[in-house]
């Protein structure tokens, strides 16, 4: 891992404007907030994830929710598998319209106006393909926000994972992140909590090198109790190593422009 250090003087950037601050130094200053933007986003170039904010489609008119989610396929009941009376298995994911603001349940940080539920119940889960493949020498971020709700278990489990279909076109696990609900982790259950998972470098030999991108949810632990709220489901590939050295040493420079900049104003 390349190491980069930058330690500029940031009480000379942080202290107020005054009189002595001249046209040079905004115009130093102006540069570091555009380079310091790009470097954020250098190289991480975003995977559209069709139907990411579970926007399609919205429930008939009088439904508080449909189990009906564009764009996103669901896995079949696993055998076995006791389910609560009158509930089907196509009833246990499914779309809802966020609240209005203001309502006890609204949710403070939903993208756009709906989100999607998960039942708490093993094997109850969501996944797609994305139409773009695991090239060799680039990681893959993939990211939800997600919070637990009505009463769910402690230590029931939610999946975040990127797959790819093996030679039996069934998804196998790059990288799978669980998430946890405890009361500590999820303090609130009307705000949605960011997690990621984050694969390796594709390397050549890897199996899924060159295959479809498959992204998923799946909760694995649960008692049947409560419910998964999960929205923002984003894909992007993971900045190279050599983007983000030359981006951290073009903001050294602006930094240090900057100071003589401000000490000339």
């Amino acid at each position: 891992m390349t190491e980069i250090i930058c330690n500029p003087n940031v009480t000379t950037l942080q202290r107020r404007p005054d009189s002595r601050t001249g046209p040079g130094a905004w115009k130093a200053s102006s540069l570091l907030s555009a380079s310091l933007f790009l470097a954020v986003h250098a190289g991480a170039q975003s995977i559209v994830v069709p139907n990411g904010s579970f926007e399609n489609p919205t429930p008939p008119p009088g439904y508080p929710a449909t189990p009906q989610i564009d764009a996103w396929q669901k896995p079949p009941q696993p055998d076995g598998l006791p389910l609560p009376p009158g509930i089907t298995w196509e009833q246990l994911s499914g779309v809802f319209p966020n609240t209005a603001a203001g309502s006890a349940d609204h949710i403070d940080n939903v993208t756009g106006n709906q989100a999607a539920y998960l039942f708490a119940i093993p094997g109850v889960g969501l996944s797609q393909g994305v139409g773009a493949t695991f090239e060799v020498g680039r990681s893959y971020a993939l990211s939800v926000g997600a919070l637990g709700g009505g009463g769910i278990t402690e230590g029931s489990t939610l999946q975040l994972g990127l797959f790819y279909l093996d030679a039996g076109n069934a998804l196998s696990p790059v990288m799978v992140t669980p998430i946890t609900y405890t009361a500590a982790a999820f303090p609130n259950s009307t705000h949605l909590i960011e997690f990621q998972a984050l694969s390796s470098a594709v390397a050549a030999g890897d199996p899924w090198a060159g295959k479809q991108i498959e992204v998923g949810l799946f909760s694995s632990s649960g008692t049947g109790s409560g419910y998964w709220d999960v929205d923002n489901v984003r894909l992007s590939v993971v900045p190279e190593p050599g983007t983000l050295t030359l981006a951290a040493a073009g903001i050294c420079g602006l930094l240090a422009v900057t100071r003589r900049a401000v000490r000339r104003a």
